[in-house]
């Protein structure tokens, strides 16, 4: 296990274990599965945990040492810090017997980068970078059901990853909700019952009714969402990112849906949606998004109007 890098899901107990990237709620999960593995083999098992900006030199070799009934121990670091380098390597060339460190290095910068560069190789590395792909998406919901012994059909992952697709740990926290509340096999009617108000007020189901033609269900979602608290700028981020995706469809109907940064079945609904689209009525709904993200970053006094107006001309009404 030594020098190879491994993905969160696969983490693994180690001499020393490096948790990389940025996606924090992977790192969470890397650390405690290894926890869980440790505690399984040795429910004595002692934890150490040393938030970041709390590390000082010399305190690794302190808190790995041996206690006086030898129980395994277990170091979990928060970042790397002054001295630290220094301590790991010498814990590398004379390891503690029963003693797992695990540090965590969420980017390549500084001390964590020095760390990262002089250690890799000496460690497991278990990479944790943020998912930014609906498959990746996807394929994390159909593990942790899996894990919990659950599956979800392809209309209730739709809408799941539709409900949840800004923060992976409420992606998460989901997931742990559906696979203890569901029976059988999750489908989107299971999700939106469960979900029902996120899923009403979520942005791409917004978008969905506005680019079907249906301005007054867009607005209705819209307004319900305004008043329980969507955040305008993110809303018209994802509008204006679909209308994004239309207008490079335009200019290209043969591109494949990796070009288009879509899955196969989004790329079949945007051609649909695309139908009574000219290049003119394009090129104007692009300058309008463009518009009003200038209006609901601080442009214009009256945000929830100019959302209106952009759901408005999506419909083309």
């Amino acid at each position: 296990m030594i020098g190879k890098t491994v993905y969160w899901q696969d983490a693994a107990p180690a001499q020393l274990v490096l948790i990389t990237g940025s996606e924090s709620y992977l790192a969470s999960k890397a650390m405690a599965r290894i926890k869980q593995i440790l505690r399984t083999e040795s429910p004595e098992l002692e934890v150490t945990e040393i938030d970041e900006g709390e590390y000082s030199p010399s305190l690794l070799l302190t808190v790995a040492a041996p206690s006086l009934f030898a129980e395994p121990r277990l170091v979990i670091i928060q970042g790397a810090q002054e001295g630290l380098l220094e301590d790991l390597t010498k814990l590398t060339e004379d390891p503690i017997e029963a003693c797992t460190v695990v540090v965590r290095v969420p980017n390549s910068v500084g001390h964590n980068q020095k760390l990262k560069q002089s250690l890799s190789k000496q460690a497991l590395v278990v990479s944790c970078e943020e998912l930014k792909k609906d498959s990746e998406r996807a394929d994390f919901v159909k593990q942790e059901l899996a894990n919990s012994g659950k599956k979800i059909d392809a209309s209730g992952l739709k809408a799941l990853l539709a409900a949840f697709n800004q923060d992976l740990a409420e992606l998460g926290g989901a997931c742990a909700q559906l696979a203890a509340a569901a029976e059988g096999t999750i489908t989107q009617e299971v999700v939106e019952r469960n979900f029902q108000g996120r899923v009403e007020t979520n942005a791409f189901k917004i978008a969905d009714a506005a680019l079907a033609g249906n301005a007054a269900e867009a607005i209705r979602l819209f307004r319900h969402g305004f008043t329980t608290g969507i955040d305008p700028v993110a809303l018209n981020a994802a509008l204006a990112m679909r209308i994004r995706q239309l207008a490079r469809l335009y200019n290209d109907r043969n591109a494949s849906p990796a070009a288009l940064g879509m899955q196969p079945w989004q790329l079949d609904k945007a051609r649909r949606e695309l139908q009574g689209w000219d290049e003119s009525a394009l090129v104007s709904l692009v300058q309008l998004a463009a518009q009003t993200d200038a209006d609901v970053k601080g442009a214009s006094r009256d945000p929830e109007f100019s959302i209106e107006r952009l759901l408005m001309a999506m419909a083309r009404k």
